[in-house]
């Protein structure tokens, strides 16, 4: 499948639903806890977490943290959220917490559903990739699953993630390498973006406090811009652009041939390249 392939389902805004499923999250980074806040605004009742660093933050939540028993039934959801590097050490360490017939969403990056249900027998494995803007519920996460995936399952993996954004459902596992390297990597892209624009107006005579909020209310407002237009980027550039003006100048030198597409195109492929290396750990 390539990127030019239609994908299974548009985005699906994110609703509140009030759900009694069994959810058992194991691990709790920034992600992690990124989720819970969702689940907890939308209303999902039965949560237990394992983590063995747990921080302050997570201490916080009104939530069941290492429990001495999980619960295990067969309507039980797991979701992993720990390093992929990690993975097969944690799922050693938890095989008795998940029950035979559990659901298993796991939002580690470049594992595979193919080595998940090796790790996992019999249970029915779901492959996510949300991003980091779903800390303030603005994420988006890309699900795909084997053929066989109930209807059931489908639907309670969509709502879990609705909780933190949008979700779109992607026909092939192939291109969840893709999806790392552009929604989920790409965060850091916009953020480092940022960097750089900052640090250039302190170059041309900022003050280095304004030249963040010069830079960071720019990239705000524009994004904001963006998403509540009917038009797409290249027109909002085209729209911003005056012949012979400045941004024309300055666009003249990010559109060179070895301007920022080019560096973003090499970016990209450097973490799908990444992505695919991590699945044959």
């Amino acid at each position: 499948m390539t990127l030019r392939e239609p994908l299974r389902s548009a985005c699906l805004k994110p609703r509140a639903m009030p759900n009694s499923t069994p959810i058992l999250l194991i691990g709790a980074g920034k992600m992690g806890q990124a989720m819970l806040k969702g689940w907890l605004a939308s209303d999902f009742a039965s949560i237990e977490v394992l983590e063995n660093y747990p921080s302050d933050a997570l201490r916080s939540f009104p939530i069941d943290l290492n429990p001495s028993t999980v619960t295990i039934n067969d309507s039980q959801t797991v979701i992993l959220a720990v390093k992929p590097q990690n993975y097969r050490e944690v799922l050693d360490e938890h095989q008795a917490n998940i029950h035979p017939e559990a659901m298993v969403i796991s939002i580690l990056a470049g594992i595979s559903i193919e080595a998940l249900q090796n790790a996992l027998p019999k249970r029915s494995i779901v492959r996510a990739m949300p991003n980091t803007p779903a800390t303030v519920g603005q994420g988006l996460t890309a699900l795909c699953a084997a053929d066989d995936i109930s209807d059931a399952h489908k639907k309670v993996a969509t709502s879990l993630m609705q909780a933190v954004g949008e979700v779109v459902w992607v026909e092939n596992e192939s291109m969840m390498d893709s999806v790392t390297a552009v929604s989920g990597s790409g965060p850091a892209y916009l953020f480092h973006f940022v960097e750089a624009l900052t640090a250039a107006a302190i170059d041309i005579g900022f003050a280095p406090e304004m030249a963040e909020t010069f830079a960071r209310k720019t990239i705000i407002g524009s994004a904001a811009l963006l998403e509540s237009s009917a038009e797409n980027a290249a027109q909002l550039r085209e729209n911003v652009t005056s012949k012979g003006g400045t941004t024309q100048a300055a666009l003249d030198v990010l559109m060179a041939d070895a301007g920022l597409q080019s560096i973003l195109l090499e970016a990209v492929k450097a973490a799908k390249k990444r992505s695919e290396e991590l699945s044959k750990i």
